[in-house]
């Protein structure tokens, strides 16, 4: 089973021809990114009306479950109306191994993220400002990792 045989998918998309139907490619950066801004940003609904004075919107274990709903919405978006308005790369949708692996990197980055709360506000006591200071730095440099697979790629055009 080579790479010439059209069964063969590798793990890891690093041409054209994978990217969207390996499990792992360039793209993959991006859902990790987008798995901790969107705990992030759900957050927001707990820490926000806590630093005013009143009560959390939501308890912290809900927003992994927003989250999950949030990225499901994303591939449908990603894989249906940019598909549909030609704006997918490669015109072509996602393998389900990618979709599920898309997936996966989103709830673990979001995951992280959790953990990053539990550590910092509950475990160490600091202010949530230590936690969103965290949070932008994991975001920053997820965003550097993809932004430097995707000028490999480019590179190898």
């Amino acid at each position: 089973m080579g790479k010439d045989d059209p069964k063969h998918i590798p793990l890891v998309g690093l041409d054209s021809d994978y990217v969207g139907r390996s499990p792992w490619d360039f793209y993959s950066w991006g859902h990790l990114a987008l798995g901790i801004a969107l705990f992030l940003l759900v957050s927001l609904f707990i820490t926000v009306p806590e630093a005013l004075g009143g009560q959390a919107l939501i308890p912290w274990w809900s927003i992994i479950i927003i989250v999950l709903f949030l990225l499901l919405f994303w591939e449908f978006f990603e894989n249906v109306v940019l598909y549909l308005l030609g704006w997918k790369f490669e015109d072509r949708q996602d393998s389900f191994w990618n979709f599920l692996w898309d997936m996966i990197f989103g709830m673990a980055a979001a995951s992280v993220m959790w953990l990053f709360q539990w550590i910092i506000m509950d475990l160490l006591g600091e202010l949530g400002r230590w936690f969103y200071i965290a949070g932008a730095i994991s975001f920053g440099v997820v965003i550097l990792a993809y932004l430097i697979g995707y000028s490999m790629y480019k590179s190898q055009e």
